[in-house]
């Protein structure tokens, strides 16, 4: 069985992309599809920063226990994903000389940067993540059809 790679890019891997990383994780393994897999990166991250202690709260919130540490986009990374989706235009314009499967999250626009913000910022990040996320997974993953 192969694996289905999704990649959620922001910019330092601690708060907007693990944070669509485990609400798709979750949304993925409640609809027992295992061939699939979330992942995240940041394309100013460096590596081994902790993900932010509010987006584990807004986690824990969802019913998500996380654990992550910031990456780096690479290469690889995005040519093994079958899907990237970017926070915002400027995360997609730094990919778009690696791949042209790259798109928003948001359709509509840019998603917020809550760093610095308090915790309900980030609350309400997760609960727009939740509808955006499980918008594009059910389509990617047929599972809606």
């Amino acid at each position: 069985m192969s694996i289905s790679t999704i990649l959620f890019v922001c910019t330092g891997n601690t708060c907007r992309s693990p944070l669509a990383e485990g609400i798709a994780q979750k949304w993925l393994d409640d609809h027992n599809c295992k061939e699939w897999l979330a992942v995240s990166a940041g394309v100013y991250a460096t590596e081994g920063a902790p993900t932010s202690l509010e987006t584990i709260e807004a986690l824990l919130t969802k019913g998500i226990v996380f654990e992550g540490i910031s990456l780096p986009v690479t290469l690889d990374m995005v040519e093994a994903a079958t899907a990237i989706y970017c926070m915002s235009t400027s995360h997609l314009a730094s990919l778009e000389n690696l791949t042209d499967k790259a798109e928003l999250l948001d359709p509509n626009g840019d998603i917020i940067d809550p760093i610095g913000q308090d915790q309900s910022v980030y609350d309400a990040l997760a609960d727009q993540m939740v509808k955006l996320i499980s918008t594009k997974l059910k389509s990617l993953t047929n599972e809606g059809a």
